[in-house]
């Protein structure tokens, strides 16, 4: 072999190395871009149904969505076309609906958003309907809140405000601020 020849193979054995090596890289690299991937993927639920119970085990609340998408990477469960329920030691029901949900995996509260709706049918003062663009339920205290704009209606009276604290517990109703209001007798 002349040294012509021995340089072209050399650079030959070379390009092959290295193309060998280059090869070889990202077929490692892609297994770890899919492993890394597919640990952040989480679950699709559809007609997910999620319950609580109280201490002696009767049901409080139910949780229903068309659909329900873990986003592991934010600690988040994304819930669509959302309808809950909610039963007291008082025996008042509470009944809910809202377009979007949103649930922390990592802390008590579920947020709502789209078109909410609570609603309750109380003995003596009839059906109670709140409607808002935006809510956040605590489910461990049965707390509901929100500063967006409020429609209230109780029986025949019927309310506007910015902003609501809710006790579903105590069946308490708060209204925050620019509040309004037609009562009839």
């Amino acid at each position: 072999m002349d040294g012509k020849n021995t340089l072209t193979f050399i650079a030959l054995l070379s390009f092959a190395i290295l193309t060998w090596l280059w090869g070889r890289n990202d077929s490692t690299m892609d297994a770890v871009q899919t492993h890394n991937r597919s640990s952040l993927l989480g679950y699709y639920v559809v007609d997910a149904e999620i319950f609580s119970s109280d201490k002696d085990g009767k049901p409080l609340y139910w949780v229903k969505a068309a659909t329900a998408r873990e986003e592991p990477d934010s600690n988040h469960l994304i819930l669509n076309d959302v309808t809950a329920e909610y039963n007291s030691s008082s025996q008042i029901s509470w009944a809910l609906k809202a377009s979007y949900g949103e649930i922390s995996t990592s802390d008590t509260y579920i947020d709502l958003s789209g078109d909410v709706h609570l609603s309750t049918n109380e003995e003596g003062t009839g059906i109670t309907t709140i409607q808002t663009v935006q809510l956040r339920l605590d489910s461990e205290n049965f707390v509901a809140e929100t500063s967006a704009p409020v429609s209230v209606l109780i029986g025949n009276h019927y309310l506007e405000a910015i902003g609501l604290r809710l006790d579903l517990k105590a069946n308490q109703l708060a209204l925050e601020s620019s509040i309004n209001g037609l009562f009839y007798p």
